[in-house]
């Protein structure tokens, strides 16, 4: 029974050692579309083989109509801050897939403060050379601030590994 124990620990690590990543860090840019357009500054940093931080700082761009009349539209323009925790799981040739919670901070007409909560899914491939693409989905819901409600957003990522 040892030896079987023993085994598949070793099986196990064998597993996660084939399968590690090799960069820790990745910074680069991110644009997105939903409820309004994104451009992003990334970064990820991986604390282990699975678990990875990632900050997007950026701007959103975006028109709306206000409720109940047709004939006042507004613009805005403001930053915006999104920080996600991934499981990331490496698959096959550079392939990856990761999901988490995220949490989002904007700041939609420069007089006022929104904050949401969402996640985000996506995949992504390591190149042989040390850039990273991926594509991903950042469902969010602004529960605070001017900006409320859900902001499906869809995004191109391209990132330098080091």
């Amino acid at each position: 029974m040892k030896k079987l124990l023993l085994s598949l620990v070793a099986l196990l690590a064998l597993n996660f050692a084939v399968q590690a990543q090799d960069y820790d860090i990745t910074t680069g840019l991110r644009v997105g579309y939903g409820a309004a357009f994104t451009t992003e500054v990334s970064a990820q940093a991986f604390f282990n083989d699975i678990n990875r931080l990632e900050m997007d700082l950026g701007f959103r761009f975006a028109s709306y109509y206000k409720k109940n009349t047709d004939d006042e539209r507004y613009m805005y323009f403001g930053p915006v801050l999104t920080t996600a925790l991934h499981w990331h799981w490496f698959l096959a040739g550079g392939f990856g897939i990761y999901g988490g919670p995220a949490i989002q901070f904007a700041i939609p007409h420069w007089n006022s403060f929104g904050m949401g909560a969402g996640g985000q899914v996506g995949l992504d491939y390591q190149f042989d050379a040390p850039f990273q693409i991926a594509l991903d989905f950042r469902p969010i819901y602004n529960f605070f601030g001017n900006y409320r409600g859900f902001d499906p957003n869809v995004g191109l990522s391209l990132r330098y590994a080091f």
